[in-house]
């Protein structure tokens, strides 16, 4: 991978970390959407699609604050983990799942919004695929301390450009 491209991968990681962290402190500031007022926020939005909200929002009603708080902590990880680019293969399977759920709650009727949360989800995968972490990124460090499948797991097996 030329220098130029890598750095403009490891750009562009870094400002999808800051927007994780951001997303999540913001959650945590918002005493409306701590204290009982997901569902009310969802709805606002859109809502979540039919099956999504059969299916898993039901069960949380109960447990709104809790869920808050697990999505604000998974966004500030996500967002550090992309920002230090440390286990980005991993990480980016774990925001493209935050980033779908987040679609699948927010989007009933409303398929250019769910679209461009299924195309965020694909971007994410394709940094980790890229390799993400290894320009200016903490893996580039675990890469020459470890074998490349233990830090790249489990989109690649080899680092790009070496050879299988």
């Amino acid at each position: 991978m030329s220098s130029t491209r890598a750095r403009v991968i490891a750009g562009v990681r870094i400002l999808i970390g800051i927007g994780f962290l951001w997303t999540g402190i913001r959650m945590l500031m918002n005493h409306d959407l701590l204290f009982g007022g997901l569902l009310h926020r969802l709805s606002e939005t859109g809502g979540p699609v039919r099956f999504y909200r059969e299916n898993f929002l039901r069960y949380i009603e109960r447990y709104e604050t809790a869920v808050v708080y697990l999505s604000a902590a998974a966004n500030i990880g996500a967002g550090f983990f992309f920002l230090t680019g440390t286990l980005i293969s991993l990480t980016s399977l774990g925001a493209a799942a935050l980033v779908l759920n987040y679609g699948l709650a927010s989007s009933a009727g409303n398929w250019p919004r769910m679209l461009a949360h299924v195309v965020a989800a694909l971007l994410l995968v394709a940094l980790g695929w890229l390799g993400a972490g290894l320009t200016w990124g903490v893996d580039g460090w675990l890469i020459q301390r470890f074998q490349d499948w233990l830090v790249l797991f489990p989109l690649r097996r080899k680092a790009p450009g070496k050879k299988e």
